[in-house]
Parts: structure tokens; C-alpha cells; sequence
């Protein structure tokens, strides 16, 4: 991972999108954006823009962000 992954407060309960289990309000998660479809892709039908896809932000709990790492770390040490 080359960026520096900054974990955020949770100010509500909700749940990881990767395992699905409780992000307890105070907790910390990890905000990640997810591209469904080609969100940089519009094209014009002589009257509308279409949008060909969409972002969605998404939480990590800090269990699949250790597990991810730790995959991560054991795929670089092959």
C-alpha cells in the first residue's frame, strides 16, 4: 500500500461492508470509495447525458483493514 491509510471516528452504528459484522459508534473504520460501472464514462444521445456508473463510499472495520495488510504483506514476502 503506497498511500498512508487514515482511520475515522464513527459517529453512528453501522456495518463493515467486507464481513458485515457491527462498527460500534466510537469505533474506528476505514472510508473507502467503490466504483460501480465506469463512473468516468458519460456519453450524449442527442438529448441526455447518460452516466455509465457511480461511486459509493463504503466502511472497513479495523479487522478486514489487518487481514487485507496482513495478505498484502504475506503476497510481497512470495
Amino acid at each position: 500500500m503506497n498511500k498512508e491509510m487514515k482511520l475515522t471516528k464513527s459517529r453512528t452504528d453501522d456495518n463493515c461492508h467486507q464481513c458485515k459484522k457491527d462498527i460500534k459508534k466510537g469505533s474506528h473504520y476505514l472510508k473507502k470509495t467503490i466504483s460501480i460501472g465506469s463512473p468516468n464514462k458519460e456519453t450524449h444521445d442527442g438529448e441526455h447525458f447518460v452516466s455509465h456508473g457511480f461511486r459509493v463510499a463504503v466502511k472497513i472495520c479495523q479487522a478486514c483493514l489487518l487481514q487485507k495488510l496482513v495478505d498484502d504483506a504475506l503476497k510481497l514476502g512470495e
